[in-house]
């Protein structure tokens, strides 16, 4: 195992914290860098609460999968016994089944890559820590003096981004309008076609995406990021940055996560957008807490799930801990269900990932049937959305989101691309979840289009 140095200190304030480290990413970051942060929600789960990985000092690279690349990237993980950060493509899928993806693409992500850092912060509660590469041991001094010239010229709050930073972001205009690829009445015919196949019991559920985009978009993705983070205040936000291409996602959901031998998978299936009357919105929860359709959605997927888990699972390892439990973020209620497993022996981190990708919320039931119909309908590769971003730890553990509620941009195109998506089962009408798929995608069209 690579032995790393390790340094920590003290702030006064968590937040602040956060926001320094994040402007001294903007200024380091080279070929590549991730930034994540958990905004203190409670994850009995989870290690941090904010982590930046800069600057890659070894990377694997994957452009277009292929039948073995599983095993690939295992190689590669083991072979490190460092931290290794980046992400799993949707269409990684393609180097595990017999599947193709012939759609356009317009933002041109590896399916897969991975980089081991020069330099990692982690912060929980407020301490920084800094593990560095023993190579670069010598740059904490001068790199924690510039993270703290910038935490002392910010006049934060301690829940909430800096004054100082909320008039930067008021003042920052993208003034951005994204256009739909299909009218309502596109979206309602490939729905009509979908609904068929599942008639026909081709399927029995699927997550059917729809792409927002704007192919001569000019912004800043930090400071596009920073008002998005603190807009949705999401537990699985990343900004992601690879070459000229990034990733500002304010994801509500975990994939799938590994300590020693435990795996956990939360799946989200149920959008509820939050009522400013809290009366109402009381209301609203009650009802959506009982609605046949949300539930049986769920709990679909909630199989599908514990089946994946099963392959690489100890014998009656597999556990529903919560199901259809109510999770409430800063601008909906979601359905999430929670699903842990114990990881047969004999298996390692990347085969727990390959006997689960594509996520279950993502995909449907049959998964490869349903796989297989969404690259023919829906008309955009998907890229990283409906992917995953997160980190293996040196012990082979690790924590990845889905790569939901997310703007991927490439700054050389000018492309900027917003996919959403929504279950479709018999029971569901075109209308409603056209309107879901606007509201998901609501948080983040109002921080483009604000003006």
């Amino acid at each position: 195992m690579v032995q790393r140095e390790r340094f920590s200190c003290e702030f006064s304030q968590s937040q602040k914290l956060k926001t320094a480290l994040f402007a001294f990413g903007k200024a380091r970051s080279k070929q590549a860098s991730l930034f994540l942060d958990a905004h203190h929600h409670k994850d009995p789960y989870g290690s941090f609460d904010a982590l930046l990985a800069l600057d890659p000092i070894n990377e694997l690279r994957i452009e277009f999968s292929t039948q073995g690349d599983w095993h690939r990237l295992s190689k590669w993980q083991n072979a490190q016994k460092d931290w290794c950060f980046g992400h799993l493509a949707y269409d990684f899928k393609n180097a595990e089944e017999n599947l193709q993806s012939q759609n356009p693409d317009g933002i041109g992500l590896p399916e897969a890559y991975f980089f081991v850092p020069e330099r990692l912060f982690m912060v929980q509660d407020k301490t920084l820590t800094g593990l560095y590469h023993r190579n670069h041991a010598q740059c904490w001094p001068e790199d924690l003096r510039q993270i703290q010239i910038i935490y002392d010229s910010l006049s934060a709050k301690s829940d909430e981004i800096s004054a100082d930073n909320e008039h930067k972001l008021s003042n920052y205009k993208s003034g951005i309008e994204l256009k739909g690829r299909w009218s309502f009445e596109q979206y309602q015919e490939k729905f009509l076609q979908i609904q068929k196949h599942i008639q026909r019991g081709d399927i029995y559920e699927t997550n059917f995406c729809q792409e927002f985009y704007h192919d001569q978009a000019e912004l800043e993705p930090y400071e596009l990021f920073e008002r998005l983070n603190n807009h949705s205040k999401a537990p699985f936000s990343a900004f992601y940055k690879l070459d000229d291409r990034y990733a500002l996602c304010a994801s509500p959901e975990r994939y799938l996560n590994k300590k020693g031998k435990a795996l956990v998978s939360q799946p989200i299936k149920g959008t509820l957008k939050r009522l400013s009357d809290s009366d109402l919105d009381k209301k609203a929860v009650a009802s959506f807490m009982e609605n046949p359709k949300e539930r049986r959605e769920n709990i679909m997927i909630t199989d599908l799930v514990r089946n994946d888990l099963s392959r690489v699972a100890a014998r009656d390892s597999v556990k529903v801990q919560e199901l259809c439990a109510l999770k409430s973020y800063a601008h909906v209620h979601q359905l999430v269900t929670t699903i842990t497993a114990e990881l047969k022996d004999g298996f390692d981190a990347v085969d727990a990932l390959k006997a689960t990708f594509p996520m279950g919320s993502m995909t449907g039931v049959p998964k490869i049937r349903a796989l297989q119909l969404m690259d023919d309908f829906e008309g955009h590769k998907r890229g990283l959305y409906s992917g995953a971003i997160g980190y293996f730890t040196p012990e082979g553990d690790f924590d990845f989101n889905v790569v939901i509620r997310t703007l991927l941009y490439n700054a050389t195109k000018k492309y900027l691309s917003l996919s959403v998506g929504g279950a479709l089962t018999s029971s569901a009408n075109a209308q409603d979840e056209y309107q879901e798929c606007l509201l998901k995608a609501e948080a983040l069209r109002t921080v483009l289009s604000r003006e």
